[in-house]
């Protein structure tokens, strides 16, 4: 059995793959994204105590939530934001839903605390 046929077989699946795998990467590059700091920078003014909850796999595309909490009357809010992409392009979000009395486990998520106008990832 000759060789050289099966070298070639296998140069060409290898070029298909990484051009296939290049494209991949260019596409996650091109899609627009909102930054965790620009939202704690449109949150920084808020007052009382405040935080703000980010899933593990948070990337900031459309279709993500994030969860902004906030203690109301010695009582815990946290409304549920979601990230739209219309077709403008331009990403944005806006309030999902809210939940009264619910105050999300901080050891299942990314939580920043806002504390003097800065968002620190640990309590005070």
């Amino acid at each position: 059995m000759q060789r050289r046929p099966i070298i070639y077989l296998l140069a060409i699946v290898i070029i298909i793959l990484v051009v296939i795998n290049h494209n991949d990467q260019k596409q996650e590059e091109l899609l627009p994204v909102i930054s965790r700091e620009q939202i704690f920078e449109d949150f920084k003014n808020q007052t009382g105590e405040v935080w703000l909850n980010f899933p593990a796999s948070f990337t900031g595309t459309s279709g993500e939530l994030f969860y902004l909490g906030q203690e109301l009357n010695g009582k815990p809010v946290t409304k549920v934001y979601r990230i739209y992409r219309p077709e403008s392009g331009e990403l944005y979000y806006e309030l999902h839903d809210e939940w009264d009395n619910v105050k999300l486990p901080a050891n299942q998520f990314e939580t920043y605390y806002l504390v003097e106008g800065e968002w620190i990832k640990t309590r005070k």
